[in-house]
């Protein structure tokens, strides 16, 4: 089968799944004001199982695509194989990260006074929450 078929496929099941009312990444939440990490989780995690178990009780028999002998043996290779919300790679934009770029990242996360690149910390914050965090709750993270 060629790459674009293939592409093609997977776009398909990708917007089936949207169709179907499938959290994704660009889904985002309003931003918290805490600055406390595990404050900001606890009220995250309810939220997303809620929405995990009310998604696979509707949609849980729903075929998303086709898995061949040479794909397995391929390194999964096009296939979906697990649901995550923190990056999607793709062949044309590369790597997003809760939706967003590496220069939409490199812009919008903070840096340490007078750095060019964002804080590590900051991107940790984005990928397990979805929000890009202020500076105040990234030196939170980093004490």
């Amino acid at each position: 089968m060629s790459r674009a078929k293939n592409l093609g496929r997977l776009a398909n099941s990708a917007l089936k799944l949207h169709k179907c009312g499938l959290p994704s990444a660009n889904h985002y939440r309003q931003a918290s004001t805490s600055t406390n990490l595990k404050d900001v989780m606890e009220k995250i995690i309810p939220e997303k199982q809620k929405e995990v178990i009310e998604f696979r009780k509707k949609h849980g028999g729903s075929k998303v695509g086709e898995v061949t002998v040479d794909m397995m043996y391929g390194g999964m290779r096009g296939i979906r194989g697990l649901v995550t919300e923190t990056s999607v790679l793709d062949p044309d934009e590369g790597i997003r990260f809760r939706g967003f770029s590496i220069p939409e990242c490199q812009e919008k996360l903070p840096r340490a006074p007078g750095g060019e690149e964002p804080l590590p910390e900051g991107l940790f914050w984005l990928l397990l929450t979805g929000e890009i965090p202020s500076k105040e709750q990234v030196e939170a993270v980093t004490k």
